[in-house]
């Protein structure tokens, strides 16, 4: 049997062993997280179409293209196509999901994107953009799973939401998206920065 004096002796060299090993994983887990961030040479080029409606009565389409977390937070909004004036504003809140989260991210951090990245509606048809890896507050994100979500909704027509999973690392990848009644589709590509 060991005595009083080994089983201290011992406790400490196992809480030392323990305290050594845990600031070695947080030093990895450091080393690790900077090493997981995007990577520069690339990016994410997002073609969106807006699909053409025939209708007497229909007005251009309010749509938001924006990067999520795998959490569903909002990273980076890409393009807010909307009417910012007049009556324009009210109806905003019809992207139901962009303008929740663009409420939760103004209350903690400050400013309007409607105001800053805002610009006009778009005509029907095809329109490029492209993302670099940042995210609202100009920092690097980190490679993983993400979602690229485009929101839609027309005044005297209908609320419409894609939700598309993507993987950012150093794999190139193109993937076609299927559409809906106010988005006729999207393409993506994960490509070297041009």
């Amino acid at each position: 049997m060991k005595s009083l004096y080994e089983q201290r002796v011992s406790r400490r060299r196992f809480l030392s062993g323990l305290a050594g090993l845990g600031f070695g994983l947080v030093g990895l887990r450091g080393l690790a997280s900077a090493a997981a961030k995007f990577d520069s040479r690339f990016e994410l080029m997002v073609e969106v179409e807006i699909n053409s409606i025939m209708e007497r009565r229909v007005h251009r389409p309010y749509v938001a293209v924006w990067i999520e977390d795998a959490k569903g937070n909002a990273v980076r909004t890409l393009a807010l196509w909307v009417q910012n004036s007049g009556r324009g504003p009210r109806w905003i809140p019809d992207l139901r999901r962009w303008f929740g989260e663009e409420e939760t991210r103004k209350q903690a951090k400050g400013g309007d994107l409607v105001q800053s990245i805002s610009s006009a509606t778009r005509n029907a048809g095809k329109y490029q953009l492209v993302f670099n890896g940042k995210d609202d507050a100009g920092q690097t994100i980190s490679q993983g799973d993400y979602y690229l979500c485009i929101e839609a909704a027309r005044e005297h027509g209908t609320y419409q939401l894609i939700r598309e999973k993507l993987s950012f690392g150093t794999k190139l990848y193109k993937k076609d998206i299927e559409g809906n009644i106010e988005i006729k589709g999207a393409k993506v590509d994960f490509r070297k920065r041009t």
